[in-house]
């Protein structure tokens, strides 16, 4: 089993990128991080590494719209601190274009919640960009019924996408829920 990695390490206030190296890698753009860490996945990573080893990728990296950890995200500050967005576009920007890393496939994924703050509207439409700059199609695991990427949450990918052996990547029609 390879290393986990996780930016920056033993930090329970944030928190950049989780995953683990490969070959052929999945980038999963979540909402905000939770629990997990280099030591131990939570739920949402690991249903990330299940479906990226389902859909053909041997290693995987999940990055957030905002780096702070909380595993509920009305916990989440009302103002984003504009130096944690400003270091994890940076990362992100790096990711994307760094011969460290192997990116295939860019997965938004960051569920309902996005709505809770006007700041992570803001980065979804910063990193699509980014995203599509960098030459990658934003894809998704589906749309919710409120027209975001669904969160691979155990329970959304349960009750909305078939189950977690049952879940594939989808290409993102991103000019019809956002303003990108």
């Amino acid at each position: 089993m390879s290393e986990i990695i996780c930016i920056p390490k033993n930090d329970i206030n944030k928190r950049f990128l989780l995953g683990k190296k490969g070959i052929k890698e999945v980038l999963a753009i979540c909402l905000n991080p939770s629990t997990a860490n280099e030591y131990k996945f939570d739920p949402t990573s690991k249903n990330i590494q299940i479906i990226s080893k389902n859909n053909g990728y041997d290693g995987w990296w999940i990055v957030n719209l905002y780096p702070g950890r909380t595993s509920k995200p009305a916990n989440l500050p009302s103002k984003a601190n504009e130096y944690l967005c400003v270091e994890n576009i940076n990362l992100i920007r790096e990711i994307l274009s760094s011969k460290k890393y192997n990116i295939s496939r860019v997965i938004c994924c960051w569920g309902n919640n996005i709505k809770t703050h006007k700041y992570l509207l803001d980065q979804a439409n910063q990193i699509i960009k980014i995203v599509e700059s960098s030459g990658h199609l934003c894809e998704c695991l589906g749309l919710t019924k409120l027209g975001n990427p669904y969160h691979p949450a155990p329970m959304s990918v349960n009750r909305f996408l078939g189950g977690i052996n049952n879940v594939k990547i989808k290409k993102l029609n991103k000019s019809s829920i956002y303003n990108v």
